[in-house]
């Protein structure tokens, strides 16, 4: 019987295969994480678009393109997918940023459609231009951090 009954002692249990691969998986990952330091300082690193191990390096060479490595330490980046994760962020806040002001404005001065065009397209266009590169790089550093590559499956 593969599974450990309630009341069976845990030296008399044995491991199924599943279990044993999952242990290891997990000491590795602890190991991994001390290693690397707190999540929360990886992040503020990333969003500062620098190397979440060194903070000297660039993370990004271009617009939203990481880096192989990093120039100053040589932490490798090209193993890590953040995919969709900088979109759906600056989504996220640009959107609850933007919304409510516009709603505000309106609210308060009631301006013709025009004029909101012409004030929120051009602020809404910057904040995505100098937040989206900021977003890639903090999902970098979180996910740099955590260990993970972005092609994870579930134990």
């Amino acid at each position: 019987m593969n599974h450990r009954p309630d009341n069976t002692p845990r030296s008399e249990y044995r491991l199924t295969e599943w279990e044993r691969e999952w242990e290891i998986h997990k000491h590795q990952r602890a190991a991994e994480r001390a290693r690397k330091g707190p999540i929360l300082r990886a992040m503020r690193r990333g969003f500062m678009l620098r190397c979440p191990n060194c903070d000297k390096g660039r993370l990004l060479t271009g617009f939203l393109t990481p880096s192989k490595s990093c120039g100053h330490c040589g932490e490798a980046y090209d193993h890590i997918r953040t995919d969709d994760f900088a979109p759906w962020l600056g989504i996220f806040v640009i959107g609850h940023t933007l919304v409510p002001l516009a709603i505000l404005v309106e609210t308060l001065f009631a301006p013709s459609l025009l004029v909101h065009l012409l004030l929120w397209v051009p602020i809404g266009l910057e904040m995505v231009l100098l937040f989206l590169p900021r977003a890639k790089g903090m999902g970098l550093g979180f996910m740099w951090a955590l260990g993970l590559r972005g092609d994870e499956h579930q134990y």
